[in-house]
């Protein structure tokens, strides 16, 4: 019983490049804020929209206000009259529409009639049409090419989210009705790919669902596609209508979403697909599998694996690991990624409907092991000495702190940022810090080694290791954190960016331990280390490249290089 999605599914670059505009429009909260119409022809994401502000234009009657031009584009007589309004024109067409605009304008000058393949009454080829100067003519499929007007010569294009196969039926017919006619394939190729993969998915599967808006054109097309094969294909707008159709009858289920469709929405689906196919499994896999779910979504799995670092920087130090300082490390990030994991869960509900369940039914007895494992982790600190009871505490501090106003509302006109939180890449920093702080600085002072190269190499290495899980999760998170006005590193830089960082940071820190290990400065342990830090980057390739679905597995299978590295560290003692 599989679940397979498609690698194009959802948003396009045109789309997610425009939701990416709103988003940050929005966040910066500086003003009214309007969509030139809809968006996306997706319910969900215009309802997510209008909860943040953003209200949607019918009409140009709106003045002196942010005035956003979606994706599909708008007719040039359309944005003159919304700017001589004295609103503020933020333009978010698609580059490829904004190319078969300027085709037309261009064609139009030199004498041209304009002729578009595509859906009358589409807000894309409104926009389109409105630049042909009322020289231009819509035709939806080949045999209207017969209904057209004689013309000397004409330019023929196509909606850029067209089906290519009537397309070209279309332009075959064109020529030998036009003497001069000049054509532009103007749909996109994302339009393409995603057309050509829904057939190649339908041959590999026994049923398809396509995820996307009812009134989305590149989706009913999609749809439409996807019944051309045999293979049973089901239109749904959200995972609500997935409950009465039957699917735990088949294997293997194919998902593909539409152009318009977010991602927060693919994943509900693919979750409830996969709670529907679980009915199918036996009692005693159901139980095993949930308390998998239960070990890596209560943090517990996270917390041995602070164990499993903590031991690697007691052995590398040369320190015999002590169960006190352990326990210490185990019950202070299961408690602190608690309280991270409970504050995001607004994040959650856009991006993980698993984590959101889990969060519900056991929040409140999570929530109260958390605070008891502080308790335990600061008494035992002060069992150790009051030295480690103060670190300890200075370090719930720092968390604290981290989410407290600290620029006076008096200074706000100097900065956005008034809280440490608010600042880019911060959690990850603090993050990574605390683990360091705990998990080395603590245990090395405990057992009075100052700072000598091996402790400083150990004190770089993990906090690198949590920085870049940390940051991977923000690649995998990103439209939730832009949804919630977090503004992290792949957000600020780019996920592929993000991703180059992390390999360039990744291969100096596997330089300095290999090289530092080869002169004798550290043990040759060292020369192991480096193998977690492979590990975790060939999983975040790994996903990127097959587009699998981010979960308690994917959770778990990049927290066990925390895990790893305590391994390797056993085997080398």
């Amino acid at each position: 019983m599989k679940v397979k999605l498609a690698r194009t599914a959802g948003f396009c670059m045109g789309v997610r490049r425009a939701m990416n505009i709103v988003l940050d429009a929005a966040n910066a909260k500086q003003g009214k804020l309007y969509t030139y119409g809809p968006l996306v022809h997706n319910p969900q994401a215009i309802d997510m929209l209008k909860q943040k502000g953003v209200e949607v234009l019918a009409d140009s009657t709106v003045s002196n206000a942010t005035v956003i031009i979606r994706a599909h584009g708008v007719p040039p007589e359309e944005r003159k009259r919304l700017k001589e309004a004295g609103n503020v024109i933020c333009d978010a067409t698609c580059p490829h529409v904004a190319r078969a605009q300027a085709i037309i304008k261009k064609e139009t000058r030199e004498g041209y009639m304009t002729i578009i393949v595509g859906d009358r009454g589409h807000a894309e080829v409104n926009g389109l049409l409105g630049h042909a100067d009322g020289n231009g003519f819509i035709v939806e499929k080949a045999d209207e090419v017969d209904q057209l007007p004689e013309m000397e010569k004409a330019c023929m294009i196509a909606q850029t989210t067209q089906d290519r196969k009537v397309f070209l039926e279309t332009v075959e017919k064109a020529k030998r009705k036009i003497p001069d006619i000049m054509v532009f394939d103007t749909i996109c190729d994302s339009t393409s790919m995603r057309q050509r993969e829904v057939v190649e998915l339908a041959k590999e599967t026994d049923a398809m669902v396509i995820v996307g808006g009812k009134n989305s054109a590149n989706t009913r097309r999609l749809y439409e596609i996807s019944c051309g094969t045999g293979v049973p294909s089901f239109h749904i707008e959200d995972e609500d209508e997935l409950d009465h159709l039957g699917l735990e009858q088949y294997e293997n289920i194919g998902v593909m979403a539409g152009a318009s469709t977010p991602n927060w929405v693919i994943i509900k689906v693919i979750d409830r697909i996969k709670y529907l196919l679980k009915k199918r499994q036996s009692r005693a896999y159901r139980l095993l599998e949930r308390i998998g779910e239960f070990f890596v979504e209560s943090s517990l799995y996270l917390g041995i694996g602070a164990v499993s670092m903590c031991y690697t920087s007691l052995v590398f130090q040369g320190v015999e690991p002590v169960f006190t300082i352990l326990s210490i490390a185990f019950l202070y990030v299961f408690a602190v990624h608690v309280f991270n994991r409970f504050n995001e869960k607004l994040k959650d509900d856009f991006f993980d409907p698993a984590r959101t369940r889990f969060f519900k039914d056991y929040g409140n007895m999570l929530n109260i092991s958390a605070i008891m494992a502080s308790c335990a982790a600061l008494y035992l600190s002060y069992m150790l000495g009051i030295t480690d009871l103060i670190l300890l505490l200075f370090s719930y501090l720092m968390g604290i702190i981290y989410s407290i106003r600290i620029v006076p509302e008096r200074f706000r006109t100097f900065t956005k940022y008034k809280r440490f939180k608010d600042i880019p890449g911060s959690k990850d920093i603090f993050v990574s810090l605390a683990w360091a702080w705990v998990i080395v600085l603590i245990p090395m002072l405990n057992k009075q080694i100052y700072f000598s190269y091996i402790s400083i190499a150990i004190m770089v290495f993990v906090p690198v290791m949590v920085f870049i899980r940390s940051v991977i999760f923000d690649i995998i998170c990103i439209e939730g954190d832009r949804i919630v006005g977090r503004e992290t590193i792949p957000i600020l830089i780019g996920p592929r960016r993000t991703q180059t960082v992390l390999l360039v940071f990744s291969a100096i820190i596997a330089a300095f331990m290999v090289s530092s290990a080869f002169f004798g400065l550290v043990p040759s342990l060292g020369y192991y280390l480096v193998l977690p830090l492979i590990f975790m980057l060939a999983c975040l390739y790994f996903f990127q490249k097959t587009r699998v679905q981010s979960g308690v597995l994917f959770e778990a299978i990049i927290d066990s290089n925390f895990i790893l590295a305590g391994v390797i560290t056993y085997l080398w003692q």
